[in-house]
């Protein structure tokens, strides 16, 4: 079979199925799986698929601007913001990462929740100011202002004084092969310190993030406790979610 056909047959595959199982698609074209391996990474440098332990998912379309992502997906990041939001407790102390989808979740933030907020995103910060019981702490650092956070050693020197109750994690792709994955270095630093210092880690997506993938690993798929997504996501594609036990909020 010609390498073209091959590769073809492959990304039919994962358009229908949704992932592809190297041994099980060498199988099916009649080939070894070393060929169907090679197959995947030339696809992946291609930039139509991102190879995880077995297989490949699909690659994740790159995150647009936060002022666009801010406007994007406005009555999903809304249900799901409110969902996540009511998950905290007072006398909690909450991490809020960058996105639109967490700063919907500071806006959402019960009016007498008493807590502690800390964050390397300034629009969360600013939007807080008016709540009377939240006290908020915002990470200095140098502001990058495509994803809307500071970034580098004097944020995550900040953020590595405190332990967080509960972390929320604006999730870019979630799978769980690959884990929770972003398109670029820059964040992977401030997202893996919030959740290695948080009891309890909760992923915001909706359904169109998850079982996808992105090349820069921020964490494993079971490093999230919650997961927090839109009601009108497959239970098929949450279940293998549930059997790492990662607890589903719809």
């Amino acid at each position: 079979m010609l390498k073209a056909t091959r590769q073809s047959a492959l990304l039919t595959q994962l358009k229908a199925e949704g992932s592809i199982g190297a041994a099980a698609a060498a199988e099916s074209l009649g080939v070894s799986e070393d060929t169907v391996r090679r197959d995947l990474r030339a696809l992946e440098a291609a930039g139509q698929l991102q190879r995880v332990h077995g297989g490949a998912v699909p690659r994740a379309a790159k995150p647009a601007h936060y002022a666009q992502r801010s406007q994007a997906r406005q009555p999903d990041k809304t249900t799901i913001a409110q969902r996540a939001a009511a998950l905290a407790r007072d006398g909690q102390l909450l991490f809020l990462d960058g996105g639109s989808t967490a700063l919907n979740v500071a806006r959402h933030l019960a009016p007498d929740l008493n807590a502690t907020v800390v964050t390397n995103a300034p629009p969360v910060a600013a939007l807080l100011i008016d709540h009377p019981h939240i006290a908020v702490h915002l990470a200095g650092g140098a502001l990058n202002k495509e994803l809307g956070v500071t970034l580098g050693s004097e944020t995550t020197r900040f953020l590595s004084a405190f332990r967080a109750d509960m972390s929320f994690i604006g999730v870019c792709a979630l799978d769980p092969d690959a884990g929770l994955t972003i398109p670029g270095p820059d964040e992977l630093a401030t997202k893996r310190l919030m959740i290695d210092q948080s009891a309890l880690v909760v992923a915001l997506a909706d359904a169109g993030k998850l079982g996808k993938a992105f090349p820069y690993v921020v964490a494993a798929a079971d490093t999230v406790t919650d997961l927090v997504t839109d009601a009108n996501t497959p239970e098929e594609q949450l279940a293998a979610y549930r059997r790492l036990g990662i607890t589903i909020h719809r």
